[in-house]
């Protein structure tokens, strides 16, 4: 089986996917493949600046607007400025498995690596409406079984239901490619259990394409097909079309051409044509007819299968198009488009097979692609979040998704709301919509950001099957030190969620960042929205305040802020300075002058010596041994030319030994100074060579040293002046955002979390290192002074005969010498 890689988290910003105003501004004497994350991020920063953009809102003629795209671009640029080369801002060219790959040939892992027993913790229920699991792109239905579906997520692979939603299991945790947009189910499925995969994001470009992927065996492996990229080749899948009476023809529409493939996807030797279609259909009982649209205002049809075709619709108005056939009137093309604000350009209908169109609604009646259920205001999302269905059974029942769910039963010549992101007299379905499809028993599905819906009455009512997919793209996460089980997490457009017995809840929303719990108080816990805003509850989220410091302006795009480890009302937060609060909030007090322009993005403060406070810019990093009276740069030595400073930790009973970690993709991943940042040294040897976001040291370990670090894929562990080593056993190949210890009592019972990136939040047992008895113990029962939760243990001198057991667990051998596994 062909090597399948991961596709880091990466969007290439281009006038085809998002078709916004401010693409104008970049260089004109570059090449697309040219441009570098500086070109996006200046021409972003240029168009903007005379709005005075506030979290995404600014005022024009006293009227709120909504800055179109401001959000998306804002998550991207902070998922790729740890990413890119610091001194050009070019993008990476290898995804983080094509380089681990290389790492593993030169570098043999220790048995110690096998003691991380991966568990998954979810987010994986959801009360659905508002909340939200994560974003889903796709689906596709069983040819006979109308309880098995599969879904595509946006950063979170490929899942299958065969129980109509009750439960779901990932296909794809082997895959490195986290992200489909679209899937296909031949309909001879039952026999073959063959799936084919579109990689990639369309919609968002959070991960480019490898391709079309496929598996002959329910998805338990997977091969590449015909249709094969790297990363650096900046392509996407857009959309699979296959033949129903013919389950080895497909059509696969790419940013390079649409090809087709005759022999199941070995070989694509055909390109039907050089056009970039964003949708495509083909006309019910007659895959010969082929549609296409575009994400600049275009309609083409091809009547003999893609040997040749016609545009017969464009209009400079119009941007992306989204099409939509049913059975029931063959010769019927709905087609919807949005304007160059992202708004509703119009619906239109072809009546002869697409040959011509007729606008049947146009967005000046109302938007339905807006946020107010009204369809009163102006602008969108159309670039990101546009879908169209019909009825198999009513062509004239239609469906147009954009930020809400509009619903028309004349052909599109009237529409009324039939969900909204927030309620607003209808369901409360969560925003942006990417796909609506009809099963052929008239099921409606939708799929959107938060996840995927389903309506058995055309849209009238909604129950979410979301439940059991963990799909979650997590920015951080906060642990209980008074509850064992108890963690918060900000995740990317749905929210800041709460684990507490056993149970998830969502406790504020929009983009949830930072967040933290009080370590002497469970009820007292905080959460963060983008720039700095945060909310601090004292009564476990039955209410909450916004305390962030009035004066401090907006911070990053993830803002963030520590807790004093002695005095638990001592709150320090990161802006353009730092601030500090000594009452939770009520009140703060600007405690620097370093008014960096690119904020802070890192800090921590030292147990022993709670004076003792380090901080960091992208790539600076001060430090203050008097509370913050004072503050010296200690950058130093520190190779922030190739990489940013993402995580600073501190170890727990000496303030001038810290360690921090660095992004990018070279060999300078984690740095240690003993001195409090006067000199560095790199410890950075066993890891690949791929950016690092996160470190915690166990502060229970007292023999040696042990740090564990979250980085672009996977976990790894450091013990004393050991190499590092993988710490993944169970752990899908996924991106951390954040890992923090829970301290048991028992050193062995502690806990490390990690938040990813597009598959929830997961634990392991620490590693836990122990001395068996020297000699042995007379009796019938031994009771070892530790174990090695999830790895294994050789008990030896233990008595020749009788029966012996090991507690906890209850393992119960004989003879002297024995080997227990999962202790």
């Amino acid at each position: 089986m062909k090597k399948i890689f991961l596709l880091s988290v990466l969007m290439v910003f281009t006038s085809m996917l998002f078709s916004q105003t401010w693409l104008k501004n970049l260089p004109v004497n570059k090449s697309k493949g040219q441009l570098t994350f500086y070109d996006y991020q200046t021409a972003f920063n240029e168009y903007w600046a005379p709005f005075n953009v506030d979290n995404g809102v600014y005022t024009e003629n006293g009227v709120k607007k909504k800055a179109v795209g401001w959000k998306q671009f804002k998550r991207w640029e902070y998922e790729m400025e740890t990413r890119i080369n610091p001194s050009t801002g070019e993008f990476p060219a290898q995804t983080a498995q094509e380089i681990y790959d290389q790492y593993l040939i030169s570098n043999s892992q220790n048995s110690l690596a096998n003691t991380a027993n991966w568990t998954c913790l979810g987010t994986n229920t959801t009360p659905g409406g508002y909340a939200g699991i994560g974003r889903i792109n796709c689906i596709a239905f069983h040819p006979s079984d109308n309880n098995t579906y599969w879904i595509g997520a946006a950063a979170g692979g490929l899942w299958v239901t065969t129980n109509n939603g009750s439960s779901w299991t990932c296909l794809t945790n082997s895959l490195d490619a986290l992200a489909v947009s679209d899937i296909v189910i031949p309909t001879d499925f039952a026999v073959s259990n063959t799936i084919y995969i579109a990689t990639g994001d369309k919609d968002h470009w959070d991960n480019r394409s490898i391709g079309v992927l496929k598996s002959t065996n329910g998805g338990s492996t997977w091969n590449t097909t015909g249709i094969t990229y790297l990363l650096s080749d900046n392509k996407m899948v857009n959309r699979l079309l296959l033949d129903p009476d013919n389950n080895q023809t497909i059509i696969a529409a790419t940013t390079n051409g649409v090809y087709k493939t005759t022999n199941g996807g070995s070989t694509w030797n055909t390109q039907l044509t050089s056009t970039n279609f964003i949708d495509m259909e083909y006309q019910p009982g007659n895959f010969s007819i082929l549609h296409g649209s575009t994400t600049n205002g275009k309609i083409y049809v091809s009547s003999n299968g893609g040997s040749s075709w016609t545009q017969t619709f464009s209009d400079a108005g119009a941007s992306r198009i989204e099409l939509a056939v049913s059975p029931n009137s063959p010769s019927l093309v709905y087609a919807v488009a949005a304007n160059s604000a992202s708004g509703l350009y119009g619906v239109y209908r072809s009546t002869n097979s697409g040959a011509s169109y007729t606008q049947v609604f146009a967005g000046t009646t109302l938007n339905l692609l807006g946020w107010n259920s009204n369809g009163g205001d102006s602008g969108g999302q159309g670039w990101y979040d546009l879908c169209l269905a019909t009825s198999p059974s009513d062509a004239n029942t239609l469906l147009v998704g954009g930020v809400n769910t509009w619903r028309s039963t004349n052909g599109g010549t009237t529409w009324s709301i039939v969900n909204h992101w927030w309620g607003d007299g209808v369901p409360a379905v969560h925003a942006d919509k990417h796909k609506l499809a009809f099963r052929s028993n008239g099921d409606l599905f939708e799929t959107n950001d938060g996840g995927i819906y389903l309506s058995t009455n055309n849209g009238t009512g909604w129950t979410d099957k979301t439940n059991g997919i963990v799909i979650s793209q997590m920015y951080k996460l906060g642990i209980s030190q008074t509850v064992a089980n108890e963690t918060i997490t900000g995740l990317q457009d749905n929210g800041t969620k709460l684990l507490s017995g056993g149970y998830w809840s969502d406790v504020k929303g929009g983009d949830g960042m930072e967040c933290l719990i009080d370590y002497s108080n469970v009820n007292i816990q905080y959460g963060t929205y983008v720039n700095g805003q945060i909310s601090l509850t004292m009564n476990h989220w039955s209410s909450s305040t916004n305390i962030q410091p009035s004066g401090a302006g907006s911070g990053a795009w993830v803002t963030p802020y520590i807790i004093d480890p002695s005095t638990p009302q001592i709150l320090y937060a990161g802006y353009a300075d730092i601030w500090k609060t000594t009452n939770r909030g009520s009140s703060w007090t600007q405690i620097s002058t370093i008014n960096i322009s690119d904020k802070i993005r890192s800090m921590a403060i030292a147990a022993s010596n709670t004076q003792v406070l380090y901080v960091a810019s992208q790539y600076k990093i001060w430090s203050t041994i008097n509370g913050g009276t004072s503050w010296t740069e200690i950058t130093g030595t520190l190779p922030v030319g190739s990489g940013s400073i993402t995580y600073i930790a501190v170890k727990n009973d000496d303030a001038n030994t810290l360690w921090v970690t660095m992004s990018s993709y070279n060999a300078n991943k984690v740095y240690q100074s003993t001195n409090g940042g006067s000199t560095w040294t790199n410890i950075s040897a066993g890891l690949p060579q791929i950016p690092a976001y996160a470190i915690v040291q166990n502060k229970q370990s007292v023999t040696e040293v042990q740090l564990y670090a979250g980085t672009e894929l996977g976990v790894y562990f450091k013990k004393g002046n050991d190499n590092w080593i993988a710490f993944n056993t169970g752990l899908p190949n996924v991106r951390i955002g954040e890992i923090e210890i829970y301290y048991a009592a028992s050193p062995q019972n502690s806990i490390l979390r990690a938040a990813t990136f597009g598959r929830g939040l997961w634990e392991t047992p620490v590693y836990f290192s122990c001395t068996l008895p020297a000699a042995p113990i007379i009796g019938p029962i031994i009771q070892p002074s530790c174990t090695v939760p999830g790895g294994s243990v050789v008990l030896t001198g233990l008595p020749s005969s009788g029966t012996w057991t090991v507690n906890p667990g209850g393992y119960t051998g004989t003879g002297n010498t024995s080997t227990i596994t999962g202790l």
